[in-house]
């Protein structure tokens, strides 16, 4: 059996990009029905540039938890913390990993050794809803995890660009360049 991740991601973010995308389908669809295919290539690319940025601000962030360590994935970056170097988790606004002072050193998580995550912040709960916090239940799983995780010798942080995003970002600006061009 594997050890799948536990992922934590904002459900609004999945709500916004299902919104937009449906709102810039049926914007192209419109201006295939009154116009045509050629204009949908020109005017495509900056329809898509609305899609391109709640996917990458909204839905991608997400933080996933397995064995070893935690994923933070923000908007461009990947952050990749192993449990030894994750001194504690505590939720204020957002999901906070307050690291060891050695990998704050090495110049992780700022001049304070925090490293934040975009997608999982705190729910306010309204009146006559669960009182169960959930926020504490997924501080308890993610602790649980730290706990279990054994020693990691040498384990440093690391970072790294999210590809994807940037990737797609600039075939979107390229085809909003040729069609500028094209268009006259």
């Amino acid at each position: 059996m594997t050890d799948r991740p536990l992922v934590l991601r904002a459900p609004a973010g999945l709500i916004w990009l299902v919104g937009v995308a449906a709102v810039v389908l049926f914007l192209l669809g419109d201006v295939v029905v009154r116009g045509s295919w050629q204009q949908l290539l020109l005017i495509a690319p900056w329809t898509l540039i609305p899609v391109w940025f709640v996917w990458v601000v909204l839905y991608l962030p997400h933080v996933a938890i397995d064995a070893e360590g935690a994923h933070v994935h923000n908007v461009l970056r990947t952050i990749h913390l192993p449990w030894a170097t994750v001194d504690d988790l505590v939720m204020r606004w957002q999901l906070e990993f307050h690291l060891t002072p050695d990998a704050a050193a090495a110049g992780f998580g700022g001049r304070k050794g925090v490293v934040e995550a975009w997608s999982f912040t705190r729910r306010w709960r309204g009146l006559g809803r669960s009182r169960v916090d959930e926020t504490e239940i997924t501080l308890d799983v993610m602790r649980g995890k730290k706990a279990s995780a054994g020693r990691q010798p040498g384990a440093r942080p690391s970072v790294t660009w999210s590809l994807a995003p940037l990737v797609t970002g600039a075939a979107i600006a390229v085809w909003c360049v040729t069609a500028a061009l094209l268009a006259g």
